[in-house]
């Protein structure tokens, strides 16, 4: 019988120290992300600005897959500290070369090319964390938690940013940005210590715990699904976001500045919908957040259809049941997916983002010039929807 003992959720003070120094981290990327797209724009034509944005992910998508098995293999809360050191290093490095020889489009794709590299390394680590910290019952309110803390987070760090580039340059951001860092590394050093142990892989390398992991999904129904979801969630809702909604604004005339209170709506449900999250407990987490995201699906179809305050409703329903949906989804994979594998089944979800997402909003748009904003958004709504409802039927076989 297990001898740990968990304090309650709401005085545990390592979770607390895990979701704000995460939560801090994260308003420190934002600020770096705004100060970045600003200098590269300052720098270089529209198309090096658009290379300095999404050129990271290139590497983060060829190491996500190894960062996934290095942290099942060696323990991933050193490996979470290991990558905020490089990550603080690389931007103290940068900062100098900036301070000394200026900006330039070479430093500012070294920098996104390093940063996506050693992201990799981090984001799977970062996954098998919370297994080893909390009950299985409270890994909803720790993931809930976690979302509002950090989308709290990028409503300040996008305006810091903005004001940190404009008052000091990218060198001040750098800063910032390193000094969020040493936030994190410091509590995951001293304070964020998982209470149960970490179970590793044992293959022979790297490259077999690799096959491992995708033998693993193969043989259990249930965690194969759920990546298989997860891995198809943001492919239908990025674009529409990121590209359906910008050209429905744009196509009505509407302006950049009712983008933004769309954005802002948006934001505020999926805050208002985390906070639900801890309260509400379904039998099934897994077949609940799925059948939340149903909701989700039409709320990306009535974004091409709509009228303007209609649209107001659409982004409500898109972001509320994001904060909802997404906590019990998080847990139930932490719950569902066998521990030695969290890290490799992570890294397999997130190479969906950052390989697939480009490709999606690419096809997306050319959806939109073939078809019209209506159409696009409608069928992607019901192909959306058609994936979640397959796999609330098959995510308990």
């Amino acid at each position: 019988m297990s001898t740990t003992v968990f304090p309650p959720l709401r005085r545990d003070r390592r979770v607390h120290g895990w979701i704000m120094s995460a939560a801090v981290s994260q308003a420190g990327d934002m600020a770096w992300f705004v100060g970045l797209a600003w200098s590269a724009a300052q720098v270089t034509t529209p198309a090096g600005a658009g290379l300095v944005m999404g050129i990271g992910a290139l590497p983060k998508a060829l190491v996500l897959l190894y960062g996934g098995a290095l942290a099942d293999r060696f323990d991933g809360r050193r490996t979470m500290i290991l990558a905020n050191l490089a990550r603080i290093v690389v931007l103290v490095v940068a900062s100098v070369v900036v301070a000394v020889w200026g900006l330039s489009l070479a430093v500012l794709l070294a920098v996104a090319v390093v940063f996506g590299a050693v992201d990799a390394l981090y984001t799977p680590a970062s996954g098998t964390l919370p297994r080893r910290m909390v009950r299985s019952e409270d890994l909803v309110k720790l993931s809930a938690g976690s979302q509002l803390a950090q989308r709290l987070a990028i409503f300040a760090g996008a305006p810091l940013g903005g004001l940190l580039v404009a008052h000091g340059g990218l060198v001040t951001v750098m800063i910032a940005d390193a000094a969020s860092y040493v936030v994190i590394a410091v509590a995951l050093a001293f304070l964020v210590k998982p209470r149960l142990p970490q179970p590793v892989s044992t293959g022979r390398s790297i490259r077999a715990d690799l096959r491992d992991g995708f033998a693993y999904l193969k043989r259990d129904g249930r965690a194969r699904t759920l990546v298989i979801a997860f891995s198809g969630l943001n492919l239908f809702v990025g674009p529409v976001l990121a590209v359906g909604l910008v050209q429905r604004t744009h196509v009505a005339g509407w302006g950049s500045a009712w983008f933004g209170w769309f954005e802002a709506c948006s934001g505020i449900a999926a805050a208002a919908g985390a906070v639900v999250a801890m309260r509400w407990k379904p039998a099934d987490l897994a077949r609940s957040g799925l059948l939340v995201l149903v909701v989700q699906a039409a709320g990306c179809a009535m974004i091409g259809v709509v009228p303007k305050y209609g649209i107001f409703v659409a982004m409500a329903m898109i972001g509320c049941t994001a904060g909802i949906a997404s906590a019990q989804l998080s847990a139930a994979f932490q719950q569902s997916v066998d521990p030695a594998y969290l890290g490799r089944s992570f890294s397999i979800v997130n190479l969906s983002d950052e390989a697939i997402m480009p490709l999606a909003m690419t096809g997306f748009g050319a959806l939109i010039s073939v078809s019209s904003i209506p159409v696009a958004c409608v069928l992607v709504g019901v192909l959306f929807a058609t994936l979640v409802l397959w796999a609330a039927v098959r995510v308990n076989r």
